[in-house]
């Protein structure tokens, strides 16, 4: 792997509502509703080279929203950049993965050639993400938005952090077949409950999920159900499974319920055992991070790991550590540390950055076998899925080195780090407990590269 690596992630969308006014002059709908990012996501790799490349672990069509967003930034004549795309988010379903994948080149490009003629300001990457798609400049925005027009005219809004269940079966819903199916005119009227999108904004804004459920809404889910029944039967499976409302989500043929805990939805997930795509996700309420960026380290890093160190320190042994420990850090020896640490053949250092400002740390030691001496990630920065992405780096790593294993120790006290450890796949080998000093206490873990 490239040891200054560009990860992008693609968030999906939900259309928390969704109604079609009526039907443009130029042959377009014109759609008003409200619009959430979720966790959800697709996560590309983007590298500078020769020529225009996508290669996904799915088949893609030849002129894919990807290989469109690059072209519309770089230019015919421009440089060339080669992606590499890993596909999570399922097709004909309404959540924007092509519009979110198309999103993340343009945010991508933008980061690589930042500071060059081919930045682009926000105003220029919106107009070139509605050439691409009408969702694409909401992609490039991310969070909760009310959107008019096609779907280019977005106005924030405040939201609370949604759990949600997604299902999808195994049909999906053709855009524009569903669009020519509903025959509507030119006349501008609503198709949603009267007030639907009032009350559903007013729920938001009080971070009122009880209240907004019942608001949920779609103007093309009767449409949708009628080609695609279990559209409409999932929808009622929602309800009985405990969601507090449930609704399609964009043209389908996802159904998506709102529940009162991450937990709860969870635990419904098995409620939906026949269907082909289920994920427990969280709504994103504000712009979550959307290019991540690990680079190799140097000496003059060291200052940096140190400050990394202490702040997320301080917000994850806080009760663990002794207080004096925290805060007494000593700066400069841990600086001295982290440097020597940088001097040494035997280890790698990397930095990870998130939207181009350092949010955590990895250290790597390869000597007796590929060893995690030190991960850190702020606390801010968690749950966007950038502790995968380095899990992602090192068995990519490992793999380059001829590795098929590699280890870390965690403290036995830091039970989220040790959750995170157990859904990468690792295996406990040691544990060494009961010490007078709770650092001491420490749990031993291998992975497969």
């Amino acid at each position: 792997m490239d040891k200054d690596t560009l990860i992008l992630h693609a968030y999906a969308k939900v259309n928390l509502l969704l109604d079609v006014i009526g039907r443009r002059e130029d042959g377009y709908h014109e759609l008003e509703g409200i619009m959430q990012s979720v966790s959800l996501y697709d996560e590309l790799c983007l590298r500078p080279s020769e020529g225009i490349t996508v290669e996904c672990d799915t088949p893609l069509p030849e002129n894919n929203t990807c290989k469109k967003a690059a072209e519309a930034f770089l230019g015919k004549d421009g440089p060339g950049c080669a992606i590499k795309l890993v596909k999570r988010i399922p097709s004909e379903a309404g959540l924007g993965g092509a519009s979110a994948d198309a999103a993340a080149v343009l945010r991508g490009l933008n980061h690589i050639y930042r500071g060059t003629s081919l930045e682009r300001s926000e105003e220029e990457l919106y107009a070139l993400g509605l050439k691409v798609g009408a969702d694409v400049p909401f992609c490039l925005m991310g969070g909760c938005a009310v959107a008019r027009g096609v779907g280019e005219r977005l106005t924030p809004v405040p939201a609370p952090i949604l759990p949600l269940l997604i299902v999808r079966g195994s049909t999906g819903v053709s855009t524009a077949k569903l669009f020519a199916s509903l025959g509507v005119g030119r006349e501008k009227k609503s198709r949603l409950k009267e007030g639907a999108l009032e009350k559903a904004l007013c729920a938001l804004e009080k971070g009122d999920i009880a209240g907004l459920a019942p608001n949920l809404e779609n103007a093309l889910q009767e449409a949708a159900s009628r080609s695609v029944p279990e559209i409409g039967v999932y929808a009622e499976r929602m309800l009985r499974a405990g969601a507090l409302g449930a609704c399609m989500t964009g043209s389908g043929a996802a159904v998506f319920g709102v529940f009162s805990s991450f937990d709860e939805a969870k635990n419904a997930e098995s409620a939906f055992a026949d269907c082909d795509f289920k994920a427990a996700v969280r709504a994103l309420p504000s712009p979550a991070p959307v290019c991540v960026r690990i680079r190799k380290a140097d000496i003059m890093d060291a200052p940096l790991t140190a400050r990394l160190r202490k702040e997320a320190w301080l917000t994850t042994y806080r009760g663990i550590y002794r207080d004096e420990l925290l805060d007494g850090f000593d700066i400069k020896a841990r600086t001295e540390r982290d440097r020597k640490r940088l001097e040494d053949p035997s280890q790698y250092g990397f930095i990870i950055e998130a939207d181009g400002r350092p949010c955590g740390f990895i250290f790597l030691r390869k000597q007796g076998g590929m060893h995690i001496d030190a991960l850190y990630l702020l606390k801010e920065y968690r749950g966007f899925g950038i502790g995968r992405d380095a899990f992602g780096f090192f068995r990519e790593l490992c793999r380059e080195e001829g590795r098929s294993r590699f280890t870390c120790c965690c403290n036995a006290h830091n039970l989220k780090a040790l959750a995170f450890y157990g859904r990468m796949g690792g295996r406990i080998t040691a544990k060494t407990l009961g010490h007078d000093d709770p650092r001491e206490d420490q749990i031993s873990l291998e992975f497969d590269a």
